[in-house]
């Protein structure tokens, strides 16, 4: 009785890190103890609004079953933490996980898979979205774009009034 309370209180767990998650990845936790994972969840907590999930993959499965998290189900073997990303900044959470791992010299406890937009990203893949701008880094990229042809087009139709109201001065 007590192994499916347990497992309900996981799966419910889980279901409640999936809303409003943008980026699930799971991490090798073998050799990493208590205390680690403890400052890894907290780290990632207050730096990039992530939450760290230790739980059996068959558990976590159950609940990202019929998800659009689903396609990560090839990446569900060995020992895995699952961290669940709920900012649009993932390169800052990931970039928080990376800075722990080699601050604390943990180079066996790698990011695993990982489903980002529906798709599945292979460890290798990462690079492509560690460098991924932020949305307020995109968002002023259209606002300078948009911004430079209007003021240009501000100052052109203001041109030919700025050189009669000089004429008339001189």
């Amino acid at each position: 009785m007590a192994s499916l309370r347990r497992a309900l209180l996981v799966a419910g767990k889980t279901k409640l890190n999936l809303e409003n998650c943008h980026f699930i990845t799971g991490i090798n936790y073998n050799g990493l103890t208590v205390k680690q994972l403890q400052e890894l969840r907290g780290i990632l907590r207050e730096n990039s609004n992530t939450k760290l999930l230790v739980a059996k993959n068959t558990l976590v499965f159950k609940a990202l079953e019929g998800t659009k998290w689903e396609s990560l189900k090839p990446c569900m073997k060995g020992m895995n933490a699952w961290i669940f990303v709920q900012t649009e900044d993932i390169p800052a959470a990931l970039k928080t996980f990376i800075d722990f791992q080699k601050e604390k010299k943990l180079f066996d406890n790698n990011l695993g898979g990982a489903v980002f937009e529906e798709k599945l990203y292979a460890p290798q893949d990462y690079k492509v979205i560690e460098t991924m701008p932020s949305r307020a880094d995109v968002y002023g990229m259209m606002f300078g774009a948009l911004h430079w042809p209007a003021l240009d087009l501000v100052n052109t139709l203001e041109a030919p009034g700025a050189s009669e109201t000089e004429s008339a001065a001189a």
